[in-house]
Order: structure tokens, then sequence, then C-alpha cells
């Protein structure tokens, strides 16, 4: 059974190893375990005590650590998850939108949702709209919002069964995870099947390896080559992306990725003209 104490309980056993790094503006952070289960802890304090139980949630949101946590706390709560990387196939019938970027929300009516939530925690300017919250704004209040709860409350929603149905080789996901070293740096970049790269995210952190997520196309191609990584998770859309700009600029693919990635990672590819390419320089595609 998939629940957050199962979660819970690996970041508690791995406390103060690093787990995560992140663009902050120009800067790289990093978050051990520990500061992760922090997040996860005020995240579902913050939802439970602010009404956000039984709600339908539509996450156009890119994969990040981030999003997976958000997501996982509000399924806790009973909300029905929509995934869909195109803001535009938004209707009225949900009741919670989470997006990456904050200026996403100028596209949308905040008004008409009880809650619209920016993973991006950078906010330049004040935001009149209540509706309007961050994940960094969650994590503050939340801090704020355990003191009032009832233990039993809590440990209730870290058993809650998640029912994560998965339309993917949940065994192969498993043993590529399982290959990878626990010195280096996954790399992931998943901006569509939202579903499938939060399973990337939570196989990682449950199996002690450290990842760098990136949210948008330009943190991707201003940064993937310095962080170097072996092993790559990327949407389908974004392979044939990179694939097309490197032919475009005549950029060696895999000195564009850092020189030294063994494997590619994606999900329901479709162009399989693609894995000839790449394994043409020297990159295998796992297609799960």
């Amino acid at each position: 059974m998939q629940n957050l104490n199962s979660l819970q309980d690996a970041l508690k056993n791995n406390g103060q190893a690093l787990a995560y790094q992140f663009l902050d503006g120009m800067n790289w952070k990093q978050h051990t375990y520990s500061d992760i289960k922090h997040s996860l802890d005020n995240t579902i304090a913050y939802f439970s005590t602010n009404g956000f139980e039984n709600k339908k949630v539509f996450s156009c949101g890119s994969t990040t650590l981030e999003n997976f946590l958000t997501l996982n706390c509000l399924k806790a709560l009973n909300c029905s998850i929509n995934y869909d990387s195109n803001i535009d196939n938004l209707n009225k019938n949900f009741d919670i939108l989470v997006i990456d970027q904050i200026e996403e929300s100028i596209r949308i009516n905040t008004d008409d949702f009880f809650s619209v939530i920016s993973l991006d925690s950078s906010i330049k300017k004040e935001i009149g709209n209540k509706n309007l919250i961050t994940f960094k704004t969650i994590n503050k209040f939340g801090m704020m919002s355990k003191k009032k709860l009832d233990e039993s409350k809590i440990n209730k929603l870290m058993v809650f069964d998640l029912n994560n149905s998965l339309n993917f080789d949940e065994k192969q996901l498993h043993k590529v995870i399982s290959e990878i070293s626990e010195t280096e740096f996954v790399n992931i970049f998943y901006q569509n099947n939202i579903k499938f790269g939060n399973s990337i995210c939570s196989g990682l952190l449950k199996n002690k390896k450290k990842f760098i997520n990136f949210k948008n196309w330009l943190e991707f191609i201003e940064n993937i080559n310095e962080t170097i990584p072996t092993y790559l998770f990327v949407d389908s859309n974004n392979i044939k992306k990179i694939y097309d700009f490197c032919n475009h600029k005549k950029i060696d693919l895999k000195y564009f990725l850092g020189g030294k990635v063994k494997k590619i990672i994606s999900h329901n590819l479709v162009d399989m003209n693609l894995k000839k390419d790449l394994n043409a320089s020297g990159i295998e595609l796992v297609n799960i």
C-alpha cells in the first residue's frame, strides 16, 4: 500500500544525507532528507487545517519535489487529481489549480477556484488575491498549523491509501533507479505525464538517490551541461525538443547533456526512431 507514512519513514531514516539540489534564481541550493520531511509535515498540516479535503485538483505543474509533495498531501486528504500539462484544458469543474509559476495565474481568473497553488516560491511582488498561494507560503504557515493539530488526525492522514494506479512497468522503473549510484545526481525534466514523473520522485527518495529537477526549457538548456548527469529522466516531448535543438545548433547531443549521460529514461515514447539516433550518440534510451 502506498501512503505518506512509508515516504516519511524513508525521509526520517536518511536524515541529514543530501537528497535534492535546486536552482533558486542563479544559485544552487540543497535539501537533506530531514528538510524534505519537514516540508512534508508542514504541507499536510497546512492543507488539513485550511479546508482542502475532498477537492477536485487540476495539476499542470512540472515534475518537481514541490509538486510531488503537494499532490500526495492532497491525495491523502481524499482529493481527486487530474494531470494535464496543458493549462488550456482547464475548466471550472475544478476546485484547486496547481501551476509552476505565479506568472501563469494571469491566464485564468483565480476567483473561480478555492485555491491556486504556485510551486515556484519566488514572488517578486505582493499578491492581493487570497486564493493565490505558493509552496513557500504553505510551508511557512503549515509550520504554525502543526501546533493546532491533533496528532491522531495526522497519523490517519499519513496511512491513507494513496491508491496510485500505475499505467507503466513499476518493476522496470525500480530496476533503473536501483542501478544509480548514491554519489551522483539524477536529473529530471518532466513536463507531461506528471503522474509518471511523481513516481520517479517517489522511487528516488525511497531508495536514497539524489536528484535535480528542471521546471522549464530555459532553465534546462542553461544548466544541464554543468550538472553532468549519467541518468536523465525526460518526457517524450522534450526528448524530441532536445534532439531538434542540438541538430539546429549543430551541437553534439552528448556534449550538450554534460558528456557523461548513459541513459535517458522516458515513458510512452511514440517516435521510436529517436532510439536509434540516441544509440548513435552513445546514449541508451529506456522507454518504460
